[in-house]
C-alpha cells in the first residue's frame, strides 16, 4: 500500500490506526508500508519487499525496543516501517534501514468551492436593520417565499481536491533530517518507533497541580 510516513498521512491511516488499536489492548504492533515511487510498480519488487519486511519484523520482536513511557512495562508501542519500492530491493546490498522520526507535517486545501455566493459580496446594506431572513429561523417560505430562493441561491457546493503536492512530491530541502520522509526521499526504509497517545508539548515549568489551575475567570 501506499507509504504511511509523515504525521498528515499517518493520522488518517488504517493501518497504523489498526496497529495504535493493537497496542492499546497491550499487544505488540507493528505497521508495514510501502512507498509507491514507480508508476506502474514493478511485479519483480514485491517479493523482496514482502521478505525484508518479513525480516524486519522478527527482528523488532526479538529486539524490542524500551520506551519509559511506553504501556507495557516500559517497552515501546508500536513501530512503523515504510518500505520505498525502488531497484534497490533487487541489489546485493538491498536497502539502508534507518531509524526515524515522524515528519510533523500538515495538509494543504482538501476542498475546492465550485459553487455558492462569494465571500466578498456583503449581504444587505450598511445601517440596515432587523432580522436576517437567512438566519432567522422564524421567517419561512409560508410568510415569504423568496426566503427559499435566496437560501438556494447562498448554497455552498465543494468538491474532494486536495493540495497536497507538498506531501507527495517534497523536496529534500523541506524534509527534516532523519524524519521517516526523508528517509524514504533517500530510497531508504525507515522505522519509527511510535507511542499510542496523541503527542503533548513539553510541561517542563510545571512542577506541581498548583501551576496548572487557571488562574483566571472565563
Amino acid at each position: 500500500m501506499f507509504s504511511i510516513s509523515t504525521a498528515a498521512f499517518a493520522l488518517s491511516s488504517g493501518t497504523i490506526g489498526a496497529a495504535l488499536s493493537s497496542s492499546l489492548s497491550n499487544i505488540r504492533s507493528i505497521a508495514i508500508s510501502y512507498g509507491i515511487v514507480y508508476h506502474p510498480t514493478p511485479v519483480s519488487f514485491l517479493e523482496p519487499a514482502h521478505a525484508l519486511g518479513c525480516r524486519l519484523a522478527q527482528h523488532l520482536w526479538s529486539n524490542w525496543g524500551e520506551d519509559e513511557a511506553g504501556l507495557r512495562d516500559g517497552e515501546v508501542d508500536l513501530y512503523s516501517i515504510n518500505i520505498p519500492l525502488v531497484e534497490g530491493l533487487l541489489s546485493k546490498e538491498g536497502l539502508k534501514i534507518c531509524w526515524t522520526t515522524m515528519w510533523r507535517n500538515s495538509y494543504g486545501q482538501l476542498f475546492k468551492k465550485v459553487a455558492g455566493p462569494d465571500p466578498r459580496e456583503q449581504r444587505g446594506t450598511i445601517g440596515s436593520v432587523g432580522p436576517d431572513p437567512l438566519l432567522d429561523g422564524s421567517m419561512t417560505a409560508q410568510n415569504d417565499p423568496s426566503v427559499v430562493v435566496q437560501k438556494r441561491s447562498m448554497e455552498l457546493i465543494f468538491k474532494f481536491e486536495p493540495d497536497i503536492a507538498g506531501l507527495i512530491t517534497p523536496t529534500l530541502d523541506t524534509l527534516p533530517l532523519g524524519s521517516d520522509a526523508w528517509a524514504i526521499h533517500q530510497g531508504w526504509v525507515s522505522v519509527t518507533p511510535l507511542r499510542a497517545s496523541f503527542g503533548e508539548p513539553p510541561t517542563q515549568d510545571i512542577k506541581g497541580i498548583e501551576d496548572r489551575l487557571w488562574k483566571m475567570k472565563l
